[in-house]
């Protein structure tokens, strides 16, 4: 469940139990307020009758009870010592109560008795009180709590009412939390994940953000900006250095070979062969940086021709086939029928060859190394498979950077980490791309995706 949800849930939560226990509180401070209202209100309209009764009689009890306009929720009755009824005025609400027959033996004169009384079918209960009189009759008077009740509900009614509008007030404070504080949040979130991928020009965006967020975000990205010119500045010295280097690298080599040609002495020469050697891995180091640098701006020279790329792969599979045998692994080679496409022969050679590379490098003896081509409407992918250590997830995305390793890579492993990022760019300068993941039993794979529409068009629009 996103944050917005459960924050939003939780608040809702809080502000039911809140009003909920407020409305339970003031419902029952209200009912025990007009209970004592209540008792307090029998005693009061007893004892009047009382004394009304033992000055005048019945009668002005009578014309009192009915002048106080009481009928509906109030009944007044008058009982001999012997339990019968003298008098007795109960309205239709207050009818079905049983009422006592006669009061307690212990209750004396101008003393007062109370009791509540419930009723089989209604929710009212009847509050009766008990005087005897001067006669030695007994008074009863009784009163219900259904005013009581509807106040009681009509508070509720209010109190959830208010609830519910404190509850929407609440809201506004979610929404602009939301707005401002989580939607930043997984906007820089997303932005994070861009940069996880590869994308340097990612920057974390947060225009509506609490300034707290806009100064984290500005800082930020400001460290980025200063870590991409820092590295732009290093690549544009790693290409130059490789440039400038080209040239004198190959004068040494000259000179090297002038030397080995033209000296008697065993040692010597050994050295001299060896020295060729290392000029030749600096030179093709310097090569391949010089390339991977073309390719990645696109200013690569590309020889294209249309070739059967099923033919290349195979030449390549016979190629590798006795370097395979010879550490132990179980080449294979799948492909479909004949497929011509339009491309760099060479430097697709050399893309595929990097690939095969490393699969041989990092796969033990035994292990299996599969080269496959396959064709899926207008593109071709030319995958590498094998039963090595395979990827991490951090591999995936950092491994096609250059002088980035794998996890896997140790001290006797060879490359400097620009094998992947040079089949990437020849991938991207004929318009195709790169991709790896782990296979589900184990190993990785690796694949070159490339452009296989009609070669005789392509080439018209070349």
């Amino acid at each position: 469940m996103p944050s917005t949800w459960r924050l939003g849930l939780l608040l809702a939560v809080l502000m039911a139990c809140s009003t909920a226990l407020c409305i339970t509180v003031a419902g029952w401070a209200m009912r025990q307020n007009l209970s004592s209202i209540a008792r307090a209100v029998v005693l009061d309209d007893l004892g009047e009758y009382a004394v009304l009764y033992n000055r005048n009689g019945l009668k002005e009890l009578k014309e009192v009870f009915e002048a106080g306009k009481h009928e509906e929720s109030q009944a007044v009755r008058i009982t001999n010592p012997e339990g019968e009824t003298i008098f007795e005025q109960t309205p239709e609400a207050v009818t079905g109560y049983n009422w006592p027959k006669r009061p307690p033996k212990t209750l004396k004169p101008a003393e007062t008795w109370l009791m509540t009384i419930t009723h089989t079918e209604r929710e009212q209960q009847l509050l009766v009180g008990c005087q005897i009189l001067g006669d030695q009759n007994a008074l009863w008077f009784g009163r219900t709590d259904a005013e009581d009740l509807a106040y009681v509900e009509y508070i509720r009614r209010h109190l959830w009412f208010a609830g519910l509008a404190s509850t929407a007030l609440m809201l506004l404070p979610l929404w602009w939390f939301v707005r401002h504080v989580l939607r930043p949040v997984q906007e820089m979130m997303q932005s994070t994940r861009q940069l996880a991928q590869g994308r340097t020009d990612a920057r974390l965006q947060a225009p509506d953000a609490v300034p707290e967020l806009q100064a984290f975000a500005s800082a930020f990205n400001t460290g980025l900006d200063r870590i991409d010119a820092l590295t732009a500045e290093l690549q544009s010295a790693n290409d130059n250095l490789a440039h400038e280097l080209r040239t004198p690298l190959a004068r040494i080599r000259g000179n090297l070979e002038i030397f080995h040609d033209h000296i008697d002495n065993p040692t010597a020469r050994d050295a001299a062969a060896r020295s060729l050697e290392e000029i030749d891995r600096a030179a093709e180091l310097v090569q391949t940086i010089l390339t991977t640098r073309a390719a990645e701006h696109k200013a690569l020279k590309l020889h294209l021709e249309i070739i059967d790329l099923r033919q290349l792969l195979a030449d390549l599979f016979d190629l590798y086939k006795a370097a395979a045998d010879e550490r132990g692994l179980n080449f294979t080679f799948e492909a479909p029928d004949t497929r011509w496409v339009l491309l760099d022969r060479q430097s697709i050679n050399q893309a595929v060859a990097n690939l095969l590379d490393n699969a041989f490098a990092y796969t033990p003896r035994g292990g299996i190394v599969t080269l496959a081509l396959g064709i899926h409407g207008e593109q071709a992918r030319i995958s590498v498979r094998d039963t090595g250590p395979g990827l991490t997830p951090a591999d995936q995305t950092k491994i096609w950077q250059r002088y980035t390793r794998g996890s896997a890579a140790s001290a006797n492993t060879p490359g400097m980490g620009l094998g992947l990022s040079l089949v990437q760019a020849l991938a991207h300068a004929h318009n195709g791309s790169t991709g790896c993941r782990n296979q589900d039993e184990c190993g990785a794979e690796f694949w070159i995706d490339l452009p296989a529409g009609d070669p005789l068009a392509s080439a018209n629009v070349v």
